[in-house]
This record gives C-alpha cells, sequence and structure tokens, in this order.
C-alpha cells in the first residue's frame, strides 16, 4: 500500500469518527481512557479473529504447550542435545506464529495511528475551566530581553499581573527571552482570543475554555511562540513521570491498558 493511500484511508476514517470520538470527552478523562482502550484491544482482537489462521494459531499453542513439557523433562533428565532440538523446533513454531501476528499488524496499523492522532490533540492535557488560573507564556529573540510586552485586556478575563511584562532571559539552550502573565477566565467560550504586543507586532493566542476539547497550548507566530500552561492529565490521578521516557502518561494508560485488555477478549471471543 502506498503512503498516498495510507493517508488517505487515514483522512477517511478521521472524518468518519472524529466527531463520535468526541462525543467520548463528556465522560470522565479515566472513563474516556478505558473506552477508547477497550476500542483498540477489540479492534485488535477481531483483526486476530479475521485476518489470521485461527486452525493454524490453534495448533501452534498447543505444539508450544506441549513442547513446554518435553522441555521440563529434557531438563529433568539432563539430556542437552534434546532441550536443543526442542529449543530449535519452538524457534519454528514461534516463526509461524510471528508470521500471523504482521498480518494483525499490517491491517491495524492505519486505523490505531488514526486513533492515536486523535487521542494526542485530545488526552495530552486537561481543557481550561472557567475560574481556572492560566499561565500564559510568550516566548522572544534573546535579543528583546530587558524589552517590555503588552498582553491586552480583553473581556472574558480577569487578569492576575500587570499586563505591561518585562521581558527577562529564559534559561533555555538556545538561550531566548520570556514574559509571562496570570489570568482568570470568567465565561465559557469557544475562542479566547489573547492578544500579545511587542515592538508594534501583534501574536493572537486563542484558547478554548469550558469546552470538552482544548486547542494547542504551544502556538507559533512570527517572531514569536506563545504557550498556555494546561494541567497535563494523569490516568486516576497518578503522577506517572512517563515524560522522562518519552511518553505522556495518557499514553502508558492507553498501552497498559490495551495490553491487559487483549487477553480477557480473546479468550472471551474464542480467538486464539
Amino acid at each position: 500500500m502506498s503512503l498516498d493511500a495510507i493517508h488517505t484511508l487515514a483522512a477517511m476514517f478521521m472524518i468518519d469518527w472524529k466527531v463520535v470520538f468526541d462525543g467520548l470527552l463528556v465522560l470522565p478523562r479515566d472513563v474516556t481512557l478505558l473506552v477508547f482502550s477497550t476500542l483498540t484491544a477489540l479492534l485488535m482482537t477481531l483483526a486476530r479473529r479475521w485476518f489470521t489462521n485461527q486452525d493454524l494459531l490453534r495448533r501452534c499453542a498447543e505444539d508450544l504447550r506441549q513442547l513446554k513439557r518435553l522441555k521440563q523433562e529434557a531438563r529433568q533428565s539432563r539430556d542437552k542435545p534434546k532441550r536443543q532440538r526442542l529449543r530449535n523446533t519452538v524457534a519454528l513454531v514461534k516463526q509461524m506464529q510471528l508470521g500471523e501476528d504482521m498480518k494483525v499488524l499490517g491491517v491495524v496499523l492505519v486505523p490505531v495511528a488514526v486513533l492515536a492522532m486523535w487521542a494526542v490533540e485530545r488526552l495530552d492535557y486537561l481543557p481550561p475551566r472557567v475560574g481556572d488560573e492560566l499561565v500564559i507564556r510568550a516566548f522572544f529573540p534573546i535579543s528583546s530581553v530587558d524589552d517590555v510586552t503588552h498582553l491586552v485586556p480583553t473581556e472574558g478575563i480577569e487578569l492576575k499581573s500587570s499586563p505591561i511584562q518585562v521581558i527577562h532571559a529564559d534559561s533555555r539552550t538556545p538561550p531566548i527571552g520570556m514574559a509571562e502573565w496570570t489570568l482568570c477566565p470568567t465565561s465559557a467560550t469557544d475562542e479566547l482570543k489573547l492578544t500579545i504586543r511587542h515592538r508594534g507586532e501583534s501574536a493572537v493566542h486563542r484558547v478554548t475554555v469550558g469546552r470538552t476539547t482544548y486547542l494547542p497550548p504551544q502556538q507559533v507566530h512570527p517572531n514569536k511562540t506563545t504557550e498556555v500552561v494546561l494541567k497535563r492529565y494523569q490516568p486516576l490521578g497518578l503522577n506517572l513521570k512517563t515524560e522522562t521516557l518519552g511518553l505522556p502518561p495518557w499514553m502508558a494508560g492507553y498501552l497498559l491498558l490495551t495490553l491487559l485488555l487483549v487477553p480477557g477478549l480473546k479468550r472471551l471471543l474464542q480467538v486464539s
């Protein structure tokens, strides 16, 4: 399958299902994650049932159980040549299983990738609510350090800090300038526009308030980047600290739940 065909299938899948999945966001985030993981596990299980040779996989599973017993007997009798022959046979059986597993991977790759794209945009952070304190930051070239920048007061927010801020050096690499403001949204809206001015230029950062979804926390503008600091979604309120592994907390919970659900669904649906 060509890359263009994969993109087309992904686009079709997203058009058909994005609104449906957005409806899950009215549920508590932990319930949404559970439903999302269950749908993924069900998709993988059904793909295994429909696109693999179930008779072959059942015979492979039976052979592996028998080979395990024979290996235990050979270990007890200290028959090294027999153990080596059994290991070779096990490798051949697992190679046949791997061929069937690759069929499942080929079938679920596109839909699971599209589901993951949706989840990255929806489950990484918690949407801001009315009354929540929000921190908005603006990042500038290092040449702007010690200049002033201005957040324009607008309807729908209560500023908790001065609208005029001095840009200071940030300890990032490479070094940049940064200013930040604290504000409190006072009403729900699909698009709260926060305007930041500096050196005669304006950047508008858009935020949704009181909705089930959120706009990208970081937005790029000419000569600057703006960011609203949103709370990360932590499954079950646990601080998993998976960012050091390159995984957002929701993804760690999603992978764990999916891996736990697949064996149960395979037994329930009698899938090998």
